[in-house]
């Protein structure tokens, strides 16, 4: 068999293995979109900068790349603790919380003191104009809902 015939093969044969994967795979979970009007009270732009320094290490914008903590795509207006791919506290999950100004202003002031049992580890935020401009911020993260395929 030729080198090429060899390349081919494998080729041939690494495509449908991942083409045999595909249907097994879980789509990753999503929030529905925001119906919230955006939030005002704070600069979103200086919001966003807070959020890169304080908050992105632990928090990703994309569905399915939970890191430490959950994905935070459409969480402004959503339940608290609803995507199935990530493990959330007890107190979290049973908390009843919609993620607002007012549920998020004392989460981001200092979680652990808010919620005991919280898994959110970072740093207390005192500054309220901070917190504000972070929650800006949460409130323009917006995304439509994957296109889900037809069922065949």
């Amino acid at each position: 068999m030729s080198i090429l015939s060899k390349y081919l093969l494998g080729g041939f044969i690494a495509a449908i293995l991942l083409l045999s994967a595909c249907g097994e795979r879980t789509p990753p979970d999503h929030r529905a979109p925001v119906t919230l009007p955006l939030y005002t009270e704070g600069d979103a732009d200086n919001g966003a900068i807070i959020y890169q320094d304080a908050c992105g290490q632990c928090h990703q914008l994309n569905a399915g790349l939970n890191k430490k903590g959950p994905q935070l795509m459409n969480i402004y207006g959503a339940k608290a603790a609803e995507l199935d791919d990530y493990t959330y506290s007890e107190g979290l999950k049973t908390s009843g919380w919609i993620w607002d100004a007012e549920t998020l202003d004392p989460y981001i002031a200092d979680a652990p003191n808010t919620m005991p049992d919280s898994k959110m580890l970072s740093d207390p935020m005192p500054d309220a104009q901070e917190r504000a401009d972070v929650i800006a911020y949460l409130s323009t993260l917006r995304a439509a809902p994957p296109i889900e395929e037809n069922a065949k």
